[in-house]
């Protein structure tokens, strides 16, 4: 599948496109500190196919990091619950897509009263693998920022506009988050579709290892060997964007030889 690269007018802003012959829509949730740009290309190149798809942007996000460590992880759980809510109005199957933090609130989406089509996640992040993270909840109220956890791309030429600090406070609340929510996967339902880099500096093995062991049923595995953390805008994403197609047309058949490694 082809996609263009060239970035919109305004990179941060949400990105929603509705085709009015598709019962299939696509809701694409961004990482934490990261924008709808990292999923504009891959949207974009769905909405060509004929279908419908948004990328919201969560609450707190695409403006300045201080203002995300004024929201929490139930600010952005609403915010791509109500979008949800939305598609499903328009559409009889809304497939859910998220990258790193998306992942984690696709599964929570999942988990939840809503009912997804699918998941297809790309590096989910359910667990945050530092030795501070038991401290989170007392070093929120001494260190407002630490230095940023976005740009982790093999590409050289692609950009996901995200913050150039990371806020303690909103990790605090997301990792609060992921202890929850790593209680409740057993509830998710749907089928799911794990997208992993070999090369992720970001997110750790613990969180494919979570996965397989508690949701209900087994994933299907998808190895990113050419991407780091952001490979929705890494050498991967076409094939990142073979696999959402897949998953949203059911009877298209994914091109041989697209998927590096399955289970």
């Amino acid at each position: 599948m082809e996609i263009d690269y060239s970035p919109q007018s305004v990179p941060t802003a949400p990105y929603r496109q509705m085709a009015e012959e598709s019962d299939t829509a696509v809701l694409f949730l961004h990482g934490i500190t990261g924008s709808p740009a990292a999923w504009f290309p891959i949207a974009r190149a769905l909405s060509v196919r004929r279908l419908s798809v948004s990328a919201p942007l969560l609450p707190g996000h695409g403006t300045r990091w201080q203002d995300l460590n004024a929201t929490t992880w139930s600010d952005w759980l609403e915010a791509a619950r109500v979008e949800f809510d939305a598609l499903s109005r328009e559409h009889s199957r809304v497939v859910v897509s998220g990258l790193s933090m998306g992942g984690a609130l696709a599964l929570a989406l999942g988990a939840g009263d809503s009912s997804p089509a699918e998941l297809v996640l790309v590096n989910p992040a359910l667990h945050i693998d530092s030795p501070l993270t038991p401290f989170l909840p007392v070093l929120k109220h001494v260190v407002s920022s630490v230095p940023a956890i976005a740009g982790d791309i093999a590409h050289p030429d692609r950009c996901e506009y995200a913050y150039d600090r990371t806020p303690v406070a909103a990790i605090a609340s997301f990792a609060s988050a992921q202890r929850r929510l790593c209680e409740d996967l057993w509830h998710v339902e749907c089928p799911v579709t794990l997208l992993v880099s070999g090369r992720d500096g970001v997110v750790g093995p613990r969180t494919l290892r979570t996965l397989r062991a508690h949701l209900p049923r087994r994933p299907e595995i998808v190895s990113l060997r050419r991407s780091q953390h952001v490979a929705t805008l890494d050498n991967d994403a076409e094939l990142i964007a073979e696999v959402i197609l897949t998953k949203a047309r059911p009877s298209t058949a994914a091109p041989e030889g697209t998927a590096e490694h399955r289970e």
